[in-house]
């Protein structure tokens, strides 16, 4: 990294920590009302947000999102996976905790925080939307586009506008907003007549051209470096004898997501000595009430009013939750699982069967513990053969203390369907079943009878199986 690069760091990366800063004092001490289960800003006060930030932006649409404002919603999930904003109710506030750390920081700390949570934390998801879309691997993304600019002005074309930095794009422009707030890059918006705006894009913001910043290239020519230096480590195969990294201690949180960027940046920047660690997250008090319908399954008339209602202590297990669910539907509970969810932060959660080698496993964590929103789902999926879903939405999360001390069905509607289902072979005498929601009314052959998974779990009740030998296996029942 060439020292004249790197003298020019103060002149660019000072917007990214008075804009988070605009934003901390725009929620202010009493927070914000919110209607959204993602916490999202209220649209009502984005305009007045916008206006004071340091990229404004123009936007011709009637009533715009946040995710619409490319140059706040980049900030915003910054402050959402950094802990810094959270969810109370029904208000957007300030983590106090978080904010006294943060404000411990020096601004080269603080500056170097921000950048590794967009470039290992940052996801669409927090903004809402899909919950199945997941940005992996943003780091090698972003360096490699870095690596595709200069410090001369390169213009896109529609298709490039719309496919590589389109909402839906594999770099959105909420990311360009940041990289730009960052100091990594300059931006300017695309100028375009009304109905080809409409053809490429629609009414949003549509970028027009990039360019690095002399501070930019000293940061994509860091990022190539970190991510040739992980690559070679990973490919080495890990030595006895090998001496501990000698260096000076840094004081980081459990978060492995901080820090990750000191080593390759230290020697420049030796003000970086603290990494930020966010607060541990404390678990919500109060009975949690579920709705838990089944996903995939279609009875005779309305599938959906086969459901059964829940309350849920806030110490019990994701694996004792499972079971509960279970009973309420009268299954056994003899096969393998997984509970899929997204977090208030936007992140994608799963976790498994205790069985499996592969964790994190249900009984780590407790239902208080998942920082599910209110109103948003986890998708249980029970016997990979059969693959019954169920879609658990939490309703809501009484106040006071819970007295119950286990899992409670305090209302039901519609017939739990069987399990299994018998069928009769006239030419052979012999029955057999076939189970889960496609099962009724089918007819399976004697030469293509699956394998049943309660065999395994009666042949091998404490094994540790592999999950990728149990998808190669047809289990059924």
């Amino acid at each position: 990294m060439k020292t004249t690069k790197v003298s020019c760091f103060e002149n660019y990366t000072t917007a990214i920590l008075k804009d988070l800063d605009t934003l901390l004092e725009f929620v202010g001490p009493g927070g914000i009302v919110t209607k959204s289960r993602n916490a999202s800003l209220p649209g009502e006060r984005l305009p007045e947000l916008n206006a004071k930030v340091s990229h404004p932006v123009h936007l011709a649409l009637k009533r715009a999102l946040l995710r619409d404002y490319p140059n706040l919603a980049g900030i915003f999930v910054l402050a959402r996976v950094m802990d810094l904003l959270q969810m109370k109710g029904n208000r957007l506030v300030v983590c106090p905790k978080a904010l006294e750390f943060w404000r411990s920081l020096n601004a080269v700390e603080q500056y170097f925080a921000l950048l590794e949570a967009f470039l290992f934390q940052a996801q669409s998801t927090v903004l809402g939307g899909e919950k199945v879309r997941e940005e992996s691997q943003s780091i090698a993304k972003i360096a490699s586009l870095l690596n595709q600019l200069s410090e001369n002005w390169r213009n896109f074309d529609g298709f490039e506008r719309s496919r590589l930095f389109g909402p839906r794009g594999e770099v959105p422009p909420w990311r360009l907003f940041v990289l730009e707030q960052l100091g990594v890059i300059e931006i300017r918006e695309a100028e375009l007549p009304g109905r080809k705006r409409g053809f490429w894009g629609g009414q949003g913001w549509l970028v027009g051209g990039v360019k690095l910043t002399p501070w930019g290239t000293a940061v994509g020519w860091a990022l190539m470096t970190f991510l040739s230096e992980s690559y070679e480590e990973a490919e080495e195969p890990p030595a006895d004898d090998q001496p501990e990294a000698q260096g000076e201690a840094v004081e980081s949180g459990p978060h492995s997501e901080f820090g990750q960027l000191r080593p390759t940046f230290h020697s420049y920047f030796p003000e970086w000595r603290t990494c930020y660690a966010p607060p541990s997250g404390e678990p919500r008090p109060g009975t949690h009430i579920f709705k838990v319908r089944l996903a995939n399954w279609w009875s005779e008339g309305d599938g959906a009013g086969v459901w059964r209602r829940l309350a849920v202590p806030p110490d019990t297990s994701l694996n004792e939750l499972a079971g509960a669910i279970l009973r309420a539907f009268k299954m056994d509970s003899d096969h393998l699982y997984d509970f899929r969810y997204r977090d208030q932060r936007g992140k994608s959660r799963v976790y498994n069967h205790p069985y499996p080698d592969e964790g994190p496993f249900t009984t780590e964590i407790t239902v208080g513990e998942t920082d599910l929103a209110i109103k948003d789902d986890m998708l249980f999926t029970f016997d990979y053969g059969d693959t019954w879903q169920f879609k658990a939405r939490l309703e809501q999360i009484e106040d006071g203390v819970c007295k119950l001390g286990k899992p409670k069905v305090i209302e039901s509607a519609g017939k739990a369907p069987e399990q299994y289902s018998s069928y009769y072979y006239p030419d052979s005498g012999i029955g057999d079943t076939l189970g889960g929601p496609f099962g009724r009314g089918r007819r399976c052959s004697l030469g293509q009878r699956p394998l049943r998974a309660s065999f395994l779990a009666r042949a091998l009740p404490t094994a540790k199986i592999p999950r990728q030998l149990l998808s190669s296996i047809p289990l059924s029942g």
